[in-house]
């Protein structure tokens, strides 16, 4: 995708030059097979001056409090975690009924239906859902029921079609592998129409490969080689980790990039912002200033602009994580409860028009497509007994 230089007039200012990215937003073919990371070429000029809200902190208002305990969704099980959360606000959610495991897809309207059977139940669970409008993939793992100092490792990966419900199987590691400490399944993303996912050549190894498996076409490609772990898709594109220690933390680099909107590709800036950059489509949000021990949400969206939250009060990650958040409108979801109080509180939910943040005690598998799926019932042993879809469009907004 090429692009010109684009200029933004806010409130009667002299218009400012916005940043230009040229990105390929797929990967690349020397002929071979083997897929190359995209390059990328960056023109990068000044940015418009956010606005800058401190944070406050308010307590739940009555009416998203009535809102969350009226949003459970009748499923059956012993145990139902949102897992994943769609465009258009379909929930994904693993449930456990004791015998079985599956995967239910709650609608919009809150009707249900079941996608996905796993595999051996007593022996493996969903660890990892992703989706898009065509595609739910789901990472199976190793996790045999009642078993103890078993570290849940993924051990196939599965692909469901949206379009008449058929499932395929994209890789399935052999059965020695799984116990033996060989080769491993580290992590597993949709990005652009393919399934990439990371082996590496041993269980307590760095060394590795990623590959990657077209869903249109079925054909796996060898992407890249190396030490790597943790491949992820972001609303800034195919990003993977290559160095972590810890005296600097994780260091994930940008491998394959998404096109952005000029105003965001000229604000946000690269590792771990690029890391935690997700959409709802419309509007932006990301972590920022981590690095100089000033942390703050950055929020954009064509009608507020480029807004900047600050203070104590939002939550960071550390040197060894990158905060997961979602952006659902003029909220951005935070999986952080309130700082040192992890176990009252599971989720911090942002309003970017006020500052204004409080926390949720239910746990939070996702937000987009105008819905926070919330998990309901959970404690410190017993993961949410039911799901729970909240609609911010019927919410008030949070004010100090």
């Amino acid at each position: 995708m090429g692009g010109g230089v684009t200029s933004m007039a806010t409130g009667g200012r002299v218009a400012v030059a916005m940043a230009v990215l040229t990105f390929a937003a797929a990967a690349c073919s020397d002929g071979s097979g083997s897929e190359q990371p995209a390059a990328s070429t960056t023109t990068t000029v000044a940015a418009p001056q956010p606005t800058t809200l401190p944070s406050c902190v308010t307590t739940t208002p009555a009416a998203w409090q009535k809102a969350i305990d009226e949003s459970a969704v009748e499923t059956g099980g012993v145990s139902n975690v949102p897992m994943a959360v769609g465009r258009r606000g379909e929930v994904a959610v693993s449930r456990d009924d004791g015998g079985t495991r599956d995967l239910l897809l709650i609608n919009s309207d809150k009707s249900v239906s079941e996608i996905y059977a796993v595999p051996e139940p007593d022996e493996n669970t969903i660890g990892t859902v992703t989706m898009d409008d065509r595609w739910v993939v789901v990472g199976v793992e190793h996790s045999p029921r009642g078993a103890n100092g078993i570290i849940p490792t993924i051990m196939r990966i599965d692909v469901v079609d949206r379009q008449g419900g058929a499932t395929r199987n994209v890789v399935d590691s052999p059965p020695e592998d799984r116990t033996s400490g060989g080769k491993t399944i580290d992590s597993v993303a949709l990005f652009g129409g393919k399934v990439y996912w990371i082996t590496r050549d041993t269980f307590a190894g760095d060394a590795g490969k990623i590959q990657s498996y077209d869903l249109n076409t079925g054909t796996v490609s060898d992407v890249a080689a190396g030490e790597m772990r943790n491949v992820r898709a972001t609303a800034a594109g195919l990003m993977w980790d290559v160095a972590w220690d810890q005296n600097t933390g994780v260091r994930a680099e940008l491998k394959i990039p998404d096109a952005l909107p000029p105003a965001v590709a000229g604000a946000v800036g690269t590792g771990r912002e690029q890391l935690t950059l997700a959409t709802d489509g419309n509007a932006y949000a990301w972590s920022t200033g981590t690095d100089r021990g000033e942390p703050a949400l950055a929020y954009w969206s064509p009608d507020s602009g480029l807004v900047r939250v600050t203070g104590n009060d939002v939550p960071a990650g550390g040197k060894s994580d990158a905060l997961p958040l979602f952006v659902v409108g003029p909220y951005v979801v935070l999986d952080r409860g309130r700082p040192g109080d992890d176990v009252d509180t599971s989720a911090t939910v942002i309003d970017t028009r006020s500052g204004a943040l409080t926390y949720l005690r239910p746990s939070v598998g996702g937000a987009d497509g105008g819905t926070i799926a919330v998990g309901l019932g959970a404690t410190m042993k017993q993961p949410p007994t039911s799901a729970g879809v909240l609609r911010v469009d019927a919410l008030p907004p949070l004010t100090c």
